[in-house]
């Protein structure tokens, strides 16, 4: 959903202020309250809603807002999301405070509304000219999906969080077959669109915020996917192929297909200290290439190990085998 103004969440223990605040922010700004604490983080972590500021009460005596802007700054997912504190007037040991945490502001009771507003509005036009240029430095210009160097910082994240949380880790390399002779035939601008479409098909597949679709080299694709064990990673695998398969773009092939088609390599490991993520992106090539071998529109995957398993909380999905076939065929100009 596009939301038209930018979304600010409130947390304060002091209710009569806070809903002064909030009626004064809403004609600008989607205004959010959280009831505690927990909805701050919660809220903060949600993909596709995530706050553009995070306004916290630090009143008297608990101080809740301390706390939560700590957790707020050690996480990973949210420690990009600008956080202003609401302290009382000649407090100033809490402003020290609060900017220590990784507070980026502060504003204090009894407010001047004029002065609240101004701070506000300078605070949320940084975060959304720091996010317009993350997603140019982040996003694949032709695909609009997420760009190489996206992938690389999002892998390391992911592996560190799956070893954290002993849970597996499945990388999906995909790549769109003959593309080479496509671009022979069809030329580049057409090769443009149907590796635009390509990419669209393939982030439809993906259901959840976790996953990352990036285009890795010229016709290739990586596909991270969280708490993904191999049967999960193969029919997410599967269901890529049948989506191009279901666009149907025409192109005339030496191996007798007539219509674009992807292969796909496919890994998944449960992380440890004697890996790394690099070894994982090596491998999920290999398979891509062992699945060009085997003939083009095609899917191959190394074997599970036994510290690939099970583990809680994990994608799993009915039992396949390790690796499947379809329309085998000689595969010579891949790309």
């Amino acid at each position: 959903m596009v939301w038209a103004k930018p979304h600010i969440l409130m947390f304060d223990n002091d209710p009569v202020s806070t809903g002064v605040l909030a009626r004064v922010l809403a004609a600008e700004f989607r205004v959010q309250l959280a009831p505690d604490g927990c909805h701050v983080l919660d809220a903060a972590r949600r993909a596709g809603n995530t706050p553009d500021l995070i306004l916290l009460g630090v009143t008297p005596p608990l101080r809740e807002g301390f706390e939560i802007c700590r957790q707020l700054k050690a996480d990973e997912m949210t420690r990009s999301v600008p956080v202003m504190l609401i302290t009382q007037h000649g407090h100033a040991d809490d402003e020290k405070r609060g900017l220590t945490l990784g507070a980026v502001a502060c504003i204090t009771r009894p407010f001047r509304l004029d002065v609240v507003k101004a701070r506000v509005r300078n605070q949320v036009r940084l975060k959304l000219d720091s996010d317009l240029r993350e997603r140019y430095a982040n996003q694949d210009s032709l695909t609009n999906v997420a760009n190489r160097r996206r992938l690389d910082l999002a892998l390391d994240v992911e592996w560190r969080r799956a070893m954290r949380d002993e849970k597996p880790l499945s990388l999906l390399m995909v790549e769109v077959d003959w593309f080479r002779q496509y671009n022979n035939l069809y030329g580049h601008r057409v090769g443009d669109q149907c590796l635009l479409r390509v990419a669209d098909a393939l982030s439809r597949v993906l259901t959840r915020p976790g996953d990352l679709l990036a285009r890795y080299a010229g016709a290739k694709f990586a596909i991270i996917l969280p708490s993904t064990d191999q049967q999960g990673a193969l029919l997410l695998g599967e269901r890529m192929r049948d989506a191009i398969a279901e666009l149907n773009i025409p192109h005339f092939r030496q191996d007798g297909v007539h219509r674009v088609s992807i292969s796909v390599g496919c890994v998944s490991e449960c992380p440890n200290m004697a890996l790394t993520h690099h070894q994982l992106l090596q491998t999920a090539e290999e398979q891509l290439l062992a699945a060009r071998n085997a003939g083009c529109n095609s899917l191959q995957a190394r074997k599970e190990t036994a510290s690939s398993g099970s583990g809680p909380n994990k994608r799993s999905l009915p039992d396949q085998p390790a690796a499947m076939l379809r329309e085998p065929a000689s595969c010579c100009g891949c790309s």
